[in-house]
C-alpha cells in the first residue's frame, strides 16, 4: 500500500470515528468503568473502584459499588482512570493563530476551526477531553475563544462553550515597540468609551456635548482612565451597538472575561492597569520570565488562578560570572502562593506541521508537563490539579468537569499505568460517557509503531 493510500485510510478511519461519536450525542445509557486505580482530583485515590455513568454524567464513583444489571461495563483492572485532561490555552485546530490586523475583537475562533485537524487527534490520544482554543499572542485584541471537545464530525458537535474569553496580548505586534503597544491599547479602550458615551442619551434639559476626539499623539493618552462608572449601560440600546464592537463592550461590562498574555514580569503591572481601569475580568497567561513578579501576583488576592508558559523554567546568564542560571519558574510561583494551570507547548506550530504529529518532545503533552511539576518538587496532587481541575476553574466549568464527582460530565482518561509515567499509554478516552478514543483502534499509532526507529 502506498503512502497516499495509507493517508486516505487514516482520514477515513478518523472521520468514521468522529461521525460515530457524534451519532451517539443523544444516547442515554448506563455505563460502568471499572479500574484498578481511580484518581478523582477532588479527594483520595480509589483502589479497585468503579465509575457509574448515567446519561453522560457521573452518578457514583468509589470502591465496592454495585454495578447496575443493565450497565455496559468497561473493565480496566490494571489501569488508572482519571478526569479527562483540560488544555486551557491553545491555538490547536486553527489554520492561522492570528489575523494580520492587531485589533479584531469581533472575530471568533469558531470560524477558523478545522474539526479534522491533526492537533485534535493528538490531544485526544493524550487523554485531553476539553480544549480552550483562543487566538495566539501576536496581537493586541485578538478575538474570541471557544471551549471544544476534541471529538466530533462538526464544530457544532465539538462545541462546549462560546464565546469563552477575549485574547488581549501585551506582546508588541505589527512593528510596535512596548510603549506604543500599551499606548495603543489605552487608545482602543478610550475610543470604545467615547463611542458608548455618544450612544448614551443626555439627561433631559442637558446641553448636547460635542463628541470628544481621540488624540493622534499616543503620548497624550497617558491620562486617567475613562470614567466607565459614569456610563449607564442600561440606557444604551443594545441594537445601537455595532456588531463588531459588541464583544469588547461585553468585556468592559464584565460579561466576557479576558485572557491577558504577559510575556515579561513588567507586563503583570500593565495587565493590572487594564483590569482596574476598564473593569476587565481576566486570567493572566504568564510568559517564561513573568515569574519574577510572583510576589505581586501573590499579593493580589482577587486575581485567581493563572496559566503558566509551557517552558515552566528559564535560563539566564549571570551578568557578573557569565554562568548560566536556571530558574524553576513553576516552583518559585508555587512557593510564593500563586496557584496555576499549565499548558502544553502549542501544537499549532505551522512551520513544522509535519513533525509534531507524533512529537518526541515532552512539552507537547499535558501529562508530561504535570510530571515536570513533580520533578520541581510540587506535590503530586497539585500537579494533577494543574491539568484537570485548575483549568476547569479558570474556564468557569469546574461545575461540569475537572474532577470525577457525582453530577459532573463523565470525561474520563484511562492510562495503562501511572499517568505521570512516560511508560504509560492512554488506553481509552470517554467524553460525556461516550467512548471517543481507544488505543487498539488507533490506525495512525499502529502505523507509527510498525515503523523501525530512525536515528537523528
Amino acid at each position: 500500500m502506498n503512502r497516499l493510500s495509507r493517508s486516505v485510510n487514516r482520514w477515513i478511519w478518523w472521520l468514521a470515528g468522529a461521525a460515530a461519536w457524534s451519532a451517539g450525542l443523544g444516547a442515554q445509557e448506563i455505563i460502568a468503568i471499572q479500574a484498578g486505580r481511580i484518581i478523582t482530583a477532588a479527594s483520595e485515590e480509589i483502589s479497585n473502584g468503579a465509575i457509574i455513568i448515567e446519561n453522560g454524567k457521573v452518578r457514583e464513583v468509589g470502591a465496592g459499588l454495585k454495578i447496575p444489571y443493565d450497565a455496559k461495563v468497561f473493565r480496566f483492572p490494571k489501569a488508572t482512570a482519571m478526569p479527562g485532561l483540560i488544555e486551557c490555552n491553545s491555538t490547536a485546530g486553527l489554520r492561522l493563530a492570528n489575523e494580520n490586523i492587531p485589533v479584531v475583537p469581533y472575530i471568533s475562533v469558531l470560524d477558523g476551526i478545522d474539526p479534522n485537524a491533526v492537533s485534535f487527534r493528538n490531544v485526544l490520544r493524550d487523554g485531553v477531553t476539553a480544549i480552550h482554543v483562543i487566538p495566539g499572542d501576536n496581537t493586541r485584541i485578538g478575538g474570541q475563544g471557544a471551549i471544544l471537545r476534541p471529538a466530533g464530525a462538526t464544530v457544532d458537535d465539538m462545541l462546549v462553550k462560546s464565546p469563552s474569553a477575549m485574547k488581549i496580548s501585551l506582546q508588541p505586534a505589527g512593528g510596535e515597540n512596548r510603549m506604543s503597544h500599551m499606548a495603543s491599547l489605552r487608545r482602543d479602550f478610550l475610543q470604545l468609551f467615547n463611542y458608548l458615551e455618544s450612544l448614551s442619551p443626555p439627561e433631559p434639559g442637558a446641553a448636547i456635548a460635542e463628541k470628544p476626539s481621540v488624540a493622534a499623539d499616543l503620548a497624550a493618552l497617558l491620562q486617567p482612565a475613562p470614567q466607565w462608572k459614569a456610563l449607564d449601560f442600561a440606557k444604551i440600546a443594545e441594537e445601537k451597538i455595532e456588531v463588531q464592537r459588541k464583544p469588547l463592550v461585553d468585556v468592559v461590562r464584565g460579561k466576557l472575561p479576558a485572557f491577558i498574555y504577559c510575556p515579561q514580569a513588567s507586563d503583570v503591572f500593565k495587565a493590572f492597569e487594564i483590569m482596574e481601569a476598564h473593569g476587565v475580568r481576566a486570567t493572566l497567561v504568564l510568559g517564561p520570565e513573568a515569574f519574577r513578579a510572583r510576589a505581586v501576583l501573590a499579593a493580589r488576592k482577587d486575581l485567581g488562578l493563572v496559566v503558566l508558559d509551557a517552558a515552566l523554567e528559564t535560563m539566564e546568564k549571570d551578568a557578573d560570572s557569565g554562568e548560566d542560571r536556571r530558574f524553576l519558574a513553576a516552583r518559585l510561583l508555587f512557593d510564593a502562593g500563586v496557584r496555576f494551570a499549565v499548558q502544553a507547548r502549542d501544537a499549532a506550530d505551522f512551520r513544522y506541521a509535519s513533525t509534531w504529529m507524533f512529537s518526541k518532545e515532552g512539552a507537547y503533552h499535558l501529562w508530561y508537563q504535570a510530571a515536570r511539576l513533580v520533578q520541581q518538587g510540587i506535590p503530586r496532587h497539585e500537579a494533577i490539579r494543574a491539568i484537570t481541575l485548575n483549568p476547569a476553574i479558570i474556564l468557569g466549568l469546574d461545575h461540569r468537569m475537572g474532577s470525577l464527582e457525582p453530577g459532573k460530565d463523565a470525561n474520563v482518561a484511562i492510562f495503562t499505568g501511572d499517568p505521570l509515567d512516560a511508560r504509560s499509554w492512554v488506553e481509552a478516552v470517554f467524553i460525556e460517557g461516550r467512548e471517543a478514543y481507544r488505543r487498539g483502534k488507533d490506525k495512525e499509532l499502529e502505523e507509527l509503531l510498525r515503523r523501525p526507529e530512525r536515528g537523528f
